[in-house]
């Protein structure tokens, strides 16, 4: 069995490989990171072949859907799912700052908390 060593052939035919598979009723090869920082969380979404028009960012309630659909060219209502992730959010996440940003082939999806997640304060107890 002989190796492959052109690193740029199999580079250019990864994206090929992969959009066959999803064609064919696979899923794209998608690589998902979530980092908790102080003030927030942040998930990173890496798939190939997907271009940034085909990411869809749904917030209902508190689920974060990230999903991605390969479009017709043909005929524009026929799409086929590349791939779809369904995050169940805490509820100190603040649902109204939520943003998405893509740059260099990564979706970024931030998720600031609240501020008083982030800054407890005492509640004074009354007496009846």
């Amino acid at each position: 069995m002989k190796i492959i060593k052109d690193k740029e052939f199999l580079r250019s035919i990864a994206h090929q490989i992969d959009l066959l598979n999803t064609v064919g009723g696979g899923v794209s090869e998608t690589y998902i990171d979530i980092k908790k920082k102080k003030k927030g969380a942040v998930i990173n979404v890496w798939a190939a072949g997907v271009n940034p028009e085909a990411f869809k960012v749904v917030l209902h309630q508190n689920q974060l859907t990230i999903f991605s659909v390969l479009q017709s060219q043909e005929n524009p209502q026929m799409a086929v799912p590349m791939f779809n992730r369904v995050f169940m959010l805490p509820p100190q996440v603040d649902l109204g700052r939520i943003e998405a940003i893509y740059k260099d082939g990564e979706l970024r999806v931030k998720l600031p908390y609240h501020d008083a997640a982030l800054h407890p304060r005492q509640i004074d107890i009354r007496q009846l």
